[in-house]
């Protein structure tokens, strides 16, 4: 097991890419993100309790990630409870600061199919993470395409 994390951590490596893209990719990670604007944009309005429950509602039942929050969990809540839930997805939102938990994950490996387990290369890892992480970019995610497909849609109607 520990070959197959080392193989996988030995092919992610920086040190895989080429020279022009470390170049740009450090340059860019220097550039300080403004966050902050004083325009009433409408993507940056609070998170509702209908995006909430619209992103419950569809989700599909994976394996929980490091901190075993399940989606059937979340799905079971009471009226109370969500609004806790999104009164934190809220604070991520306002505030910038998006919790050190949700950056970790349980990496699994997974043999491929009709090659030989004793190759660590023959693995493809697959990442655990959290559920309330993922329900959270469902909901963001779900509101920007809506943005940006309204957008599109009144860009071609000029």
């Amino acid at each position: 097991m520990v070959d197959v994390l080392e193989a996988s951590t030995s092919i992610c490596s920086a040190s895989n890419y080429t020279e022009p893209f470390l170049t740009h990719k450090n340059r860019t990670e220097r550039i300080k993100l403004r966050f902050q604007t004083t325009k009433h944009l409408s993507y940056n309005t609070d998170l509702t309790i209908f995006e909430l429950h619209l992103a419950l509602s569809v989700i599909k039942h994976t394996s929980p990630g490091p901190d075993e929050v399940t989606y059937s969990m979340l799905q079971h809540l009471l009226e109370h409870s969500l609004l806790n839930i999104l009164y934190m997805c809220n604070r991520i939102w306002k505030e910038y600061v998006f919790p050190d938990c949700w950056k970790h994950a349980f990496i699994i490996p997974i043999p491929k199919p009709g090659k030989d387990p004793q190759d660590p290369l023959n693995y493809r890892p697959i990442a655990l993470t959290s559920c309330m992480c993922k329900l959270f970019e469902r909901i963001l995610n779900v509101r920007l395409v809506r943005i940006l497909e309204k957008n599109d849609a009144s860009e071609s109607l000029r």
